[in-house]
């Protein structure tokens, strides 16, 4: 997955490509020190873009929150799958 983003200290996009946790906390470190977000978006593999909304990054990271969750969705489908 492959991450695209403007900054207001920047006139050219930013890209990094890395984990969807990973991503998430890039976008909130540059927000943490105090950058301005712009613009974000994501490429999937399959090339499907997913734009993100800019306000949802406050510079707090996220990447274990992303993690728990994950684990509590599989927890749950696991559970279905036994009933």
């Amino acid at each position: 997955m492959t991450l695209y983003f403007s900054l207001g200290a920047s006139d050219s996009p930013c890209v990094c490509s890395a984990e969807f946790e990973t991503l998430m906390d890039v976008l909130n470190s540059f927000v943490a020190v105090g950058n301005v977000l712009f613009s974000a978006f994501l490429l999937d593999d399959d090339g499907t873009r997913i734009d993100l909304p800019v306000a949802a990054f406050d510079g707090l990271p996220a990447a274990v929150g992303v993690q728990n969750l994950t684990k509590e969705y599989q927890h749950l489908l696991s559970m279905k799958s036994r009933a």
